[in-house]
């Protein structure tokens, strides 16, 4: 089993944190993990785990946005924290067509509504909303109440 992690801006800082724990859990689970990252979020990432202990395979967000196929990943799981992060995640939910999860999150109430209904609107994910930002701990207990469902 494959699954894919998309990452945008790390503008928050709970994304790499929690990045790195939903690679950890899903491995747990048996999926090889790919986290497709814009530059900025993969050098945290690529920072926080220097050994690649949760970390398995790094790809650039928009050059894995160009290649990539349906029925290539089984899991689609997405952080949405910005109005560019819901639209990615609606363009790969459309192209892949798979499984997939939005960990919605964003401090502000309004805009963390309006982020969730994008990807509602648009997908048949299952979506992860809470508000969070430094604290990642409330999205921390949200994913692990969805991956013991997976």
């Amino acid at each position: 089993m494959k699954a894919l992690i998309l990452l945008g801006c790390p503008e928050t800082p709970s994304q790499t944190p929690m990045s790195i724990y939903a690679s950890y859990k899903l491995s747990e689970k048996g999926y090889d993990v790919t986290i497709a990252a814009n530059p900025a979020a993969s050098k945290l990432v690529k920072v926080s785990d220097p050994e690649k202990y949760y970390i398995q395979e790094m790809v650039d967000l928009d050059d894995c946005l160009a290649n990539v196929q349906e029925g290539e990943y089984d899991l689609l799981l997405g952080f949405v924290h910005k109005d560019a992060a819901a639209s990615y995640f609606v363009t790969f939910y459309q192209l892949l067509q798979t499984k997939s999860i939005a960990l919605v999150f964003e401090k502000d109430s309004e805009l963390l509504k309006e982020y969730a209904e994008i990807v509602s609107e648009n997908t048949d994910a299952e979506v992860i909303s809470v508000r969070a930002f430094h604290n990642p701990n409330p999205i921390k207990v949200n994913l692990d109440k969805v991956l013991k469902e997976l």
